[in-house]
């Protein structure tokens, strides 16, 4: 009669597998972004009739606005600023979608040649936390809050732009690359304003698996 594994050994056993599901759903996001950029590039929608990429994702693959720039976006950030996540077989640490929108936000920052020194090191320290997985929601808000002061201004733009996005696609004859860019504009700085809330989202999760 074989022995049955211990608790701890189960344990282990099931971490360990759950560490590879982990991973896949890592790659998974990072393999479905760069596909939808090259349909988006090539303009292969149009080759199934549709005459713009959010068509196209829409009616294809049930993705509305939102989630389809989403993944634009990191795909857009990935290639600048983490192009060996885009290897077959990425290593090391990769985050979770979720987790992205923050570190997104602190890795453009840090481009800013205008930054200040203080500034600059502490945004440092939290983007070392957040590609280890430790950075949380309340610590990004702070230092968002510092950097960028009140959002009522950037929520007015999104306002106004939005009120345009409406009015070109009610227009007619409006270039569909003219309605794409104002889109992708969009999506921009509506992330910029969800970022906050999508880590905290993601930090509450996580306190409920764990518990």
């Amino acid at each position: 009669m074989s022995r049955q594994p211990s608790p701890a050994q189960r344990a282990v056993q099931i971490t360990f597998v759950l560490k590879g599901h982990l991973k896949n759903v890592q790659v998974a996001y990072i393999r479905v972004a760069a596909l939808l950029a090259r349909v988006r590039d090539e303009r292969l929608y149009r080759a199934l009739g549709h005459q713009t990429m959010e068509e196209y994702a829409a009616a294809r693959l049930g993705l509305q606005h939102s989630a389809l720039y989403h993944y634009l976006q990191v795909y857009e950030w990935i290639r600048e600023f983490h192009p060996a996540w885009l290897a077959r077989r990425p290593k090391g640490f990769i985050p979770e979608l979720s987790d992205a929108a923050a570190l997104m936000w602190i890795e453009r920052r840090l481009r800013d040649p205008r930054l200040p020194a203080a500034a600059r090191a502490e945004l440092e320290a939290l983007r070392a936390k957040a590609l280890a997985g430790r950075l949380t929601a309340a610590e990004f808000r702070a230092m968002r809050a510092r950097m960028r002061g009140t959002a009522a201004p950037l929520r007015a733009l999104v306002a106004r732009l939005r009120g345009l996005r409406q009015a070109a696609g009610r227009a007619g004859g409006v270039p569909p690359a003219a309605l794409d860019a104002l889109d992708a504009a969009l999506h921009h700085l509506e992330a910029a304003l969800a970022a906050p809330q999508r880590l905290a989202a993601a930090a509450r999760h996580r306190r409920h698996a764990a518990g």
